[in-house]
């Protein structure tokens, strides 16, 4: 199993917020991978609770660490590119 490691900005103005962490969730639970988020210099939580996912209270504007443990590169990429699209707001 390899790791794809990336980063994403929180662009929504209202920051990470239920509706975009549901998403997020939704999206991860359908993937049937393991993915994880955080702040850079905190631990990374599961991507698979909104209440975590919430827990980190992202802002507008901060860069937030992902990681998706996936054989196939190009799945882990284009996860990485949806939650990077709700995170747009």
């Amino acid at each position: 199993m390899t790791t794809t490691k990336s980063s994403v900005t929180v662009l929504d103005p209202i920051g990470l917020h239920a509706r975009p962490a549901g998403q997020i969730v939704k999206l991860v639970k359908e993937s049937g991978l393991e993915v994880r988020m955080g702040k850079a210099g905190q631990g990374l939580v599961k991507a698979n609770s909104p209440l975590r996912m919430m827990a980190m209270k992202a802002k507008t504007g901060e860069e937030l660490l992902i990681e998706v443990d996936s054989d196939d590169e190009a799945a882990a990429n284009d996860l990485i590119a949806q939650v990077q699209e709700f995170l747009k707001g």
